[in-house]
């Protein structure tokens, strides 16, 4: 049906449906011919045919105008999706109002499918077409499925409910309301209402420095609380920091890779329960991960099935490697007494393939140098594949980017109303005085009685040059960060699909099909490849370093060519970052993360080169956590409470 069709047009046309549709259930569908719905609506065969094929064609109506609202939903890009459950939501209640504006017509349709096979067929294709499109951001099938049962049944509700009841978008949204609770929370536990801002109680004023991932953490822990003012100052245009997101052709590329280790252990789970967040992920196919060794490609050993199948190591080294793996799960394993990993493997007397396994598994996991995958420390190792390797789903990507996180966490941080998000405006000084710490921008001078920075500690240490509390982070200035070459590719057209990923273990670098996981990233037919050089940072001078990177911009495109050949004449998105960083602190044994809390010094601190669990996104999540809960610990006591 056409949606500019004049209203007269659209009412005559809706009244021969509801004719028809009441004889079909009075006399079923296929007793009623096309004349006596004309003699039932005193109308001419040629109007009938004028907005009808055929009596058939009645009962396709309503599914269709239904599919046309699941379609145009569908085709909304992930940038722009601020929230995964507000997005669903919208769907549900266009849905309810399209069906809300001809009560009687749904009503009658719905009470014939109930004894017609056809009509039966139509609205499970139309269920089954609702649940396809969810899956698509929301792959979990039982949420997704609760969500479609909580849609159907409303709607049946209200068809049976007495016309003078709630209208149905608003029965729709109740019940959403209801099921996304249950999703967030998977306990039987009541919804847990915020409790109203204290009237006549002074609010702590909190200033977070940095809208990266950590930022935006910890801004949005602290806006839950009524007591809490503050303001998230960020440098640059936009928010997100390296977790930045951004749209060109139809693809949507990351300035780092949007995947999350071990997500069922991961800091990020315990986030989606504790700021009702709502995201959906997929994980990488473990069959189609490969490493590639002297020209020879074989499965990565994830885990047990792979590891039988993979030729890096022989019987006898895949019994030791086992052995490893099941120490380090019984959290026995005496790598975490060592200083260092090459430490623990220059005493170990396993063979070199298995040495070299897990030199190549600590540069994969830490994005780092293959040199320097032997300086990260045992302890770190240890607890890291100890959630890794417990964990049921060991890499999966956030489906629709870090966009879907970050609009999220800047939605909830808005949402309050006592905070405010300050977009390129830097913080140049701070300074303490009359009890408070006053920050200065190009903009403003303002005080705040709590100060988080959420930066490269790098960039911390630059800011409190000159201050008092400057030699107490001294021993954090000379913290390298990690850095790799990104060399993005979107390609109009699928060239080639062997593995989700490659890994190529001569030359230390790696390339990720993102779009055979996270089909949200490109547009229909396409392909996006991620391709990633781990890079080292010692350079005579910068000929050197220009020779370096352009080497390893020449290897990249040939591990391109070798597996995906024809990439070059189907790039339609091309972007190299020579040297991306990728964490503001290399967690090796010479760098020194910095504590969420310093000894004699006031400030909280968090982000990937900060004290926390797990590597990456998931320390700068964990540490920004651990630096919100810290302050919410400082709030006064209230009065009522004393």
């Amino acid at each position: 049906m056409n949606r500019f069709m004049r209203a007269a047009t659209r009412k005559k046309r809706e009244y021969l449906m509801e004719v028809a549709l009441q004889l079909f259930i009075e006399k079923g569908y296929e007793q009623v011919s096309v004349d006596d719905i004309i003699a039932a609506t005193r109308t001419s065969k040629g109007t009938f045919y004028h907005y009808f094929k055929g009596k058939d064609e009645i009962l396709r109506e309503i599914p269709r105008r239904q599919t046309e609202i699941i379609e145009a939903w569908s085709a909304r890009k992930p940038s722009e999706v601020h929230s995964l459950e507000s997005h669903v939501n919208r769907l549900m209640l266009d849905l309810a109002e399209a069906a809300s504006a001809s009560p009687r017509l749904i009503r009658s349709w719905l009470a014939l499918s109930l004894q017609n096979e056809g009509l039966k067929a139509a609205m499970e294709e139309w269920r089954s077409h609702l649940l396809g499109s969810l899956q698509r951001w929301l792959p979990d099938h039982g949420r997704a499925h609760m969500l479609v049962t909580v849609y159907f049944g409303i709607l049946i509700e209200w068809c049976a409910a007495k016309e003078d009841g709630p209208p149905l978008p608003a029965r729709i949204q109740e019940g959403l309301a209801w099921a996304w609770h249950g999703i967030r929370s998977r306990t039987g536990a009541e919804p847990l209402w915020t409790e109203p801002e204290r009237k006549g109680e002074q609010l702590m004023k909190v200033a977070v420095i940095g809208g990266g991932l950590a930022g935006l953490t910890a801004a949005a822990y602290l806006s839950e609380h009524p007591g809490i003012e503050g303001i998230l100052f960020e440098r640059s245009p936009q928010l997100g920091g390296r977790a930045f997101t951004y749209e060109k052709a139809g693809f949507t590329l990351n300035y780092g890779a949007h995947a999350i280790y071990g997500i069922d252990r991961h800091s990020i789970s315990e986030m989606e329960r504790e700021l009702g967040m709502s995201f959906s992920s997929k994980q990488v196919d473990k069959r189609r991960v490969m490493y590639a060794k002297h020209g020879e490609l074989t499965p990565a050993p994830l885990d047990f099935v792979n590891l039988m199948r993979t030729d890096l190591l022989n019987p006898m080294q895949k019994v030791r490697f086992v052995g490893e793996i099941t120490a380090i799960i019984a959290n026995i394993h005496t790598l975490r007494n060592y200083e260092t990993l090459g430490d623990y493997l220059a005493q170990s007397d396993a063979d070199e393939d298995v040495k070299e396994l897990w030199e190549h598994l600590v540069c994969s996991n830490f994005f780092i140098a293959p040199e320097e995958a032997r300086k990260v420390p045992g302890a770190v190792i240890s607890e890291y594949y100890h959630n890794l390797f417990l964990s049921m789903r060991p890499v999966n990507y956030i489906l629709g980017s870090w966009a879907v996180i970050t609009n999220q966490l800047k939605q909830k941080i808005s949402l309050g109303g006592r905070w405010d998000i300050a977009i390129q405006e830097g913080v140049d000084s701070i300074r303490y005085a009359d009890r408070k710490f006053v920050l200065t921008t190009k903009n403003r001078e303002e005080a705040f009685d709590r100060v988080i920075f959420a930066m490269p500690v790098q960039q911390v240490v630059k800011l409190l040059k000159g201050t008092p509390w400057e030699p107490f982070l001294a021993s954090y200035e000379d913290n390298t960060a990690t850095e790799v070459m990104v060399y993005d590719i979107g390609l109009k057209h699928v060239v080639a699909r062997p593995f989700s990923y490659i890994s190529d273990m001569d030359n230390k670098m790696f390339i990720s099909d993102v779009s055979a996981t996270d089909h949200t990233l490109v547009p229909p037919g396409g392909q996006l490849l991620q391709g990633i050089a781990y890079l080292s940072d010692k350079y005579e001078d910068d000929a050197e370093r220009k020779a370096y990177l352009d080497e390893k911009t020449k290897k990249m495109e040939a591990l391109f060519d070798e597996h995906y050949p024809g990439w070059r004449d189907a790039t339609e998105v091309k972007r190299v970052s020579k040297k991306a960083m990728v964490a503001s602190v290399k967690n090796i044994a010479t760098n020194k993360l910095l504590p969420v809390r310093v000894e004699n010094v006031p400030f909280y601190f968090c982000g990937d080169g900060c004290e926390g669990k797990g590597e990456l996104a998931e320390r700068a999540f964990s540490s920004a956590r651990l630096a919100a809960k810290a302050i919410l610990e400082d709030l006064p006591v209230p009065s009522e409470q004393r």
